[in-house]
């Protein structure tokens, strides 16, 4: 689609299937403990609950030194402040309120990495919504995504097939 200015829109769908109906609970002071194998995906979405403090990492292999992203919510024990990085590279923060999550309600997210860039999105349409992103100047693949919590507890359900449509 054509729009004023030379710019092109494009709408990604994508059709996100929950496998699992189970919520995931991670301790207080948790460490990265399962990988999820996300090789042949994108995106996720991710519905968390959580006070203040979940981490997630996305990574080269399930050794913890292979990280290539982090997104951490309620980065050092600010509830209001949604953190990304790229491995080697600078802290980028947002405080949009739309992309923080809640200690009593899950609320949906989603993680999008392509073309060296990491998107945060609030939502289960992946692309849609307030976002926040980052890039680093490596094309870096994420073949596995995991949990880790801080301060606080947190309760997650995570989605386990997303794909293109």
């Amino acid at each position: 689609m054509e729009l004023c200015g030379g710019f092109q829109m494009f709408i990604l769908a994508y059709a996100v299937h929950f496998t699992t109906n189970e919520i995931l609970h991670m301790p207080r002071q948790s460490t990265y403990g399962t990988f999820y194998n996300v090789e042949n995906e994108e995106s996720k979405v991710v519905f968390i609950k959580t006070c203040q403090g979940g981490s997630f990492g996305f990574f080269q292999s399930t050794n913890t030194s292979s990280l290539v992203y982090k997104i951490n919510f309620g980065a050092y024990g600010v509830r209001t402040v949604i953190q990304g990085q790229h491995k080697d590279g600078p802290r980028s923060n947002t405080t949009d309120p739309a992309l923080l999550p809640e200690k009593n309600r899950f609320k949906p997210f989603y993680f999008h990495w392509a073309n060296s860039m990491m998107v945060v999105g609030a939502g289960t349409i992946v692309g849609q919504g307030p976002r926040f992103q980052f890039s680093n100047n490596v094309t870096v693949t994420v073949k596995y995504m995991s949990v880790r919590t801080h301060s606080c507890s947190m309760d997650y359900i995570l989605e386990l097939s997303c794909r293109k449509v």
